[in-house]
């Protein structure tokens, strides 16, 4: 364990030395909980997750959330009222950039989730939202200078786009077309070099049974526990870690930059980002500017 410490850290490192931007306080990261901790806890928490720390004129409230696109889900509506309570200056979300507007809050919350409702509301308040996510194309990067070309590409497939799309988060399109458009967009144009014989779902299901040792079933079994990072002894759980640490990296140094130029910040990601930053943002709050 204590390897896959200084190993996930290492990549952090990577991530500073390759993005002049990226600036946190010193060992910052350092400080975050340990996802196989996180994945102790994070069923036995009330959702949103909170974080309110202030600091002189500095207000920053976290949010966690089980990702949702359903706009009766609880959590939306507690959602908007932290973020109508509060008034932030700036919110930072999980995700990627969104540039759509939206008209009306249900369609945000069907499209986007909770983050299309925190775009609606910023657009709303006139306040900007900005993405707290490291770009695909650096992650990728980063991530194959220490892993495999293949078992990156199936973590990936299976983080992103099978395990969602089994949970309903794509609609009801045929797996394969979702698998050709997705292919596409997030990851030939973010430069992850995908090998001709997987640009399809057939070669995808081929990878899959070569790793795994059975095949692919587009259904919700255990086999998905192979890529959930909060298990401990997995291949792809580590993956999956050492990519969530990585975006935690960047995520903090964000937030302590808006702090800089901003006194009410908000963040609304996953309630597993959340939980594992939460000591690293008190930390934060000790330092002085």
């Amino acid at each position: 364990m204590h390897y896959k410490i200084k190993f996930q850290l290492s990549l952090v490192l990577s991530a500073i030395l390759l993005c002049m931007e990226c600036s946190t306080p010193k060992n910052l990261v350092n400080y975050s909980r340990n996802y196989i901790e996180v994945g102790k806890v994070m069923d036995s928490v009330q959702l949103p997750y909170t974080v309110d720390l202030h600091r002189s004129n500095k207000h920053l409230i976290a949010v966690g959330i089980s990702h949702t696109y359903d706009n009766n889900n609880p959590q939306i509506a507690a959602l908007k009222k932290l973020y109508l309570n509060f008034k932030p200056d700036i919110t930072i979300n999980e995700g990627g950039q969104i540039t759509k507007t939206f008209g009306i809050e249900k369609e945000a919350v069907e499209q986007n989730g909770e983050i299309g409702l925190v775009k609606y509301l910023s657009d709303l308040d006139h306040k900007p939202l900005i993405n707290g996510d490291i770009e695909d194309s650096l992650e990728f990067k980063l991530m194959l200078k220490k892993y495999p070309k293949e078992d990156l590409f199936l973590y990936y497939i299976m983080e992103r786009l099978v395990i969602p799309y089994l949970n309903g988060a794509y609609g009801d399109k045929p797996f394969d077309q979702l698998y050709a458009k997705a292919l596409q967009k997030w990851f030939i144009k973010e430069g992850f070099p995908v090998d001709k014989d997987l640009q399809d779902f057939e070669g995808f299901k081929k990878l899959y049974q070569s790793k795994i040792g059975h095949p692919l079933e587009l259904s919700l079994n255990p086999d998905i526990e192979l890529f959930d990072y909060v298990n401990p002894d997995c291949t792809y759980c580590a993956i999956g870690r050492t990519s969530k640490v990585l975006r935690d990296s960047v995520l903090l140094r964000k937030i302590s930059h808006e702090l800089k130029t901003h006194d009410k910040v908000m963040v609304v990601f996953g309630h597993g980002h959340i939980l594992a930053i939460e000591p690293a943002l008190k930390r934060m709050f000790l330092w002085k500017p």
